[in-house]
């Protein structure tokens, strides 16, 4: 599905802490953002995290 940025910035913004900077695989993928003219992408998914899962965004494979 396609996500907007301001939908982007909310999933960043609930993260927690302790998971910014790793690079977990996705239990199941979610969305993306692409900016324009660019040749990357953000991807929001789930992660597992303490007992469940956690929505998510990476870029570049590392959890923002």
């Amino acid at each position: 599905m396609k996500l907007t940025k301001r939908q982007i910035d909310t999933i960043i913004r609930n993260t927690p802490e302790d998971l910014k900077g790793y690079h977990n695989s996705f239990e199941s993928d979610f969305g993306y953002f692409m900016p324009l003219g660019a040749n990357w992408s953000y991807h929001a998914g789930y992660v597992r995290y303490n007992d469940g899962v956690v929505l998510v965004v990476k870029v570049f494979g590392q959890i923002k």
